[in-house]
């Protein structure tokens, strides 16, 4: 299985935000390792440099480039920075994202607009800014790396679930609209995923049943690699809790 899925993302450029730590950088280190040249996007430069040096130098491609993509004018520059580098785009990965639990009254307006602008506005303007890109080199792929939160409800995570869920609606229309032109889109459901996110926002999970990045990593190669035709949607993937 792993020579197949190096052979299919062979040489396949993929664009990763949120790729200097948790989901964003492991994603980032499984697509290097199935063979695909990596272009990996955040605002912490010591750690984007490690990640792609990394990468670079166990035989991988990869490049990084600095950038907030709370910024609309940085997302369409970022393009431009990946097409000159690589000349195209085959897969983006939309894996920036903050997190903020706290009860609704008392979170604040900052803590809400850096939400929304960065899971779910910069998801967007991303996407627009990458689009014709990914028509051209379809059959090609976005996955947005939306959570459980983007399907249910919890307590204290009012603003958090309301910007998972506008992500999972964006994947669904936009994969409906996107069908036709070879474009697949996904939404990636997990549930709680033990990185760096939970050293700030406090968790539904205790750490011994949370998913592990290597286990994510898994479902977003098997949807990369499967046939073009085949289209997902939403994946859901939660820890298997085993009671003794």
């Amino acid at each position: 299985m792993e020579a197949q899925t190096s052979e299919t993302l062979r040489d396949r450029v993929a664009l990763v935000t949120g790729a200097s730590s948790g989901q964003g950088r492991a994603f980032a280190l499984g697509l290097a390792r199935a063979g695909a040249r990596v272009f990996a996007v955040a605002r912490r430069e010591e750690l984007l440099r490690s990640l792609v040096t990394g990468i670079c130098d166990s035989g991988g491609d990869a490049a990084y480039h600095v950038a907030d993509v709370r910024s609309v004018p940085a997302v369409f520059d970022l393009v431009d920075v990946v097409l000159a580098r690589y000349r195209r785009i085959d897969i983006l990965i939309n894996a920036a994202g903050i997190g903020f639990r706290a009860p609704f009254a008392e979170l604040k307006r900052s803590e809400i607009e850096e939400m929304l602008a960065t899971d779910l506005a910069g998801a967007i303007y991303l996407t627009q800014a990458a689009l014709s890109s990914l028509v051209k080199s379809a059959p090609s792929d976005v996955v947005n790396v939306a959570s459980i939160a983007g399907l249910e409800g919890f307590a204290e995570g009012s603003v958090y679930c309301a910007v998972k869920h506008g992500l999972v609606g964006f994947t669904r229309a936009l994969a409906q609209e996107l069908k036709p032109d070879g474009v697949r889109v996904t939404a990636l459901c997990s549930g709680s995923v033990d990185t760096e996110f939970f050293d700030r926002f406090r968790p539904t999970t205790e750490r011994s049943l949370r998913l592990t990045p290597e286990d994510v990593v898994s479902v977003l190669l098997a949807v990369l690699t499967s046939p073009p035709h085949v289209l997902f949607g939403e994946v859901v993937v939660r820890p298997r809790v085993v009671r003794s």
